[in-house]
């Protein structure tokens, strides 16, 4: 019985790094596509786009632990102006205006959790 308990405790541990953000992180000219897994701390995809007439428009994308969107307006073509988009669900910033509402769960997000009760409840009533 403890073996089994064991077993269940390594394979919760070992599911929680699959579960980190991934997005695409690059630096382009064009909508770049590279994806990449973020840190543990990374919460959100960000896409940058830096706006400049004569040398062509700069587009960023990264991982990052916060993010605060600023949209500019249509038409404002003024050199250095900055567009910045956030998400939080995995490779969301695929696109230049990227704009998820939040991050998709799969069903491997709830293994973890679930082998944690499975645990528990064989901890407290061993007879079920």
């Amino acid at each position: 019985m403890k073996t089994v308990l064991l077993l269940l405790v390594a394979l919760a541990v070992a599911t929680a790094p699959a579960l980190a953000l991934r997005c695409h992180v690059c630096s382009s000219t064009t909508n770049c596509k590279q994806p990449q897994p973020c840190s543990s701390s990374a919460r959100y995809c960000r896409t940058m786009t830096r706006v400049e007439p004569l040398s062509g428009n700069l587009v960023t994308k990264d991982c990052v632990e916060s993010c605060t969107a600023s949209h500019t307006m249509q038409g404002q073509v003024s050199s250095g102006t900055t567009a910045t988009y956030c998400c939080q669900g995995d490779l969301c910033n695929e696109r230049l205006n990227s704009a998820a509402p939040g991050r998709a769960w799969h069903g491997s997000a709830l293994l973890g959790p679930t082998l944690a009760l499975g645990l528990l409840a064989l901890l407290w009533a061993p007879n079920l």
